[in-house]
């Protein structure tokens, strides 16, 4: 069977639009994308001491550098809206796994690294409460 020129474009047109997986980098900056696969999301939330809000907020940034530096994803930070009720922390930070043993490859990493240690003992002492979840993202 011989392909017209005409129907070579529209094929290639179509295939354009297909869905197609995502790199992992769009899972390490934490994109969302439903799947069958469990995929996990470890969110840290940072309740800074008073007035110590930006310094949480720029030691956060410094251990997402250091995470990238010892080959991990450098998840997503958020900071508190104005428009919040007052509860939520100042700074939070978040970052969406492929599975359960990627976190964990994650914590074995992190737990590994001086540096990353060193950014925990320095953000011990900025905020007055820490709280971790890790969810399991259910199917739409």
């Amino acid at each position: 069977m011989k392909i017209q020129r005409r129907q070579c474009l529209h094929l290639a047109a179509g295939a354009a639009v297909l869905p197609v997986t995502p790199p992992a980098a769009a899972l390490a900056q934490g994109t969302i994308i439903s799947t069958n696969a469990i995929m996990i999301v470890e969110r840290t939330q940072y309740f800074a001491n008073p007035g110590l809000a930006a310094d949480v907020l720029n030691l956060r940034r410094k251990a997402c550098a250091v995470r990238l530096s010892i080959g991990l994803p450098a998840g997503e930070i958020f900071v508190k809206h104005s428009g919040g009720d007052g509860s939520e922390p100042d700074v939070a930070w978040q970052c969406t796994f492929a599975d359960a043993a990627a976190r964990e490859a994650d914590l074995a990493a992190r737990a590994a690294s001086s540096a990353f240690e060193s950014v925990r003992v320095e953000m011990r002492k900025l905020y007055a409460r820490f709280e971790r979840q890790v969810f399991s993202i259910a199917a739409l």
